[in-house]
């Protein structure tokens, strides 16, 4: 049987309502200085603002990038007919380490962010920005806010594919495959499997279904 293997590298383990209060009390870099005129930063406030984001890029993309390569360790782990069960739990806990440090890392530069702007420039920024604005904003993105998935389905094509759902503003349809799509164009992923797939896709999704959501 066709095996599903899905890296999703931007739809990270935090919770909706958690990454909700970040989308709606925090402010990246890019959209405090994007509105910088019409919040009226001073000339502090822009530098702060540059160094702050500035300090974090190296660390967090070496950080990045780590992660990528102990995904494709995982990814090459999972091939084998056998699987080394403990040694791909301890990749897995690499993984869920480095995923930890970026979060935190992110997480603690939208806050140094937010301290710069006064109270009323905070509540003006939230009035200004758009639903792009919003939607760019999370966690474990890229600190530079260019988002980055891996899509790959690992197994031999045929019956045994999955369903794949593209989602937009305009509805959901179905496609042959993941080939084609624009990665930074994606919001997010979702991957149902056995029981739930087929009731909500009934035998279409007897193989798995994945939903992939694109930014409006």
């Amino acid at each position: 049987m066709k095996k599903l293997l899905i890296i999703i590298l931007i739809a990270g383990s935090i919770n909706g309502w958690a990454q909700d209060a970040l989308q709606r009390e925090l402010f990246s870099a890019d959209v405090v200085l994007k509105y910088r005129s019409e919040l009226g930063l001073s000339k502090q406030q822009v530098d702060n603002v540059k160094k702050i984001h500035g300090d974090q890029i190296g660390e967090f993309n070496s950080l990045k990038w780590d992660l990528d390569a102990e995904l494709v360790a995982l990814n090459k782990q999972l091939k084998p007919a056998q699987v080394d069960e403990r040694s791909s739990l301890s990749q897995m806990l690499v993984i869920m380490e480095l995923e930890s440090k970026l979060k935190q890392m992110k997480l603690s530069t939208l806050i140094k962010i937010k301290n710069e702007l006064t109270e009323p420039q905070q509540e003006k920024l939230k009035a200004l920005r758009t639903d792009k604005d919003i939607k760019g904003l999370n966690v474990i993105t890229p600190i530079n806010e260019n988002p980055r998935v891996m899509l790959k389905v690992d197994g031999t094509m045929g019956e045994n594919n999955p369903l794949y759902i593209l989602r937009n503003r305009n509805g959901d349809r179905k496609i042959p495959s993941i080939d084609g799509i624009n990665t930074s164009d994606i919001q997010s992923v979702n991957v149902l499997k056995g029981e739930k797939a087929k009731e909500s896709y009934g035998e279409e999704g007897k193989n798995g279904v994945v939903i992939i959501e694109m930014k409006q």
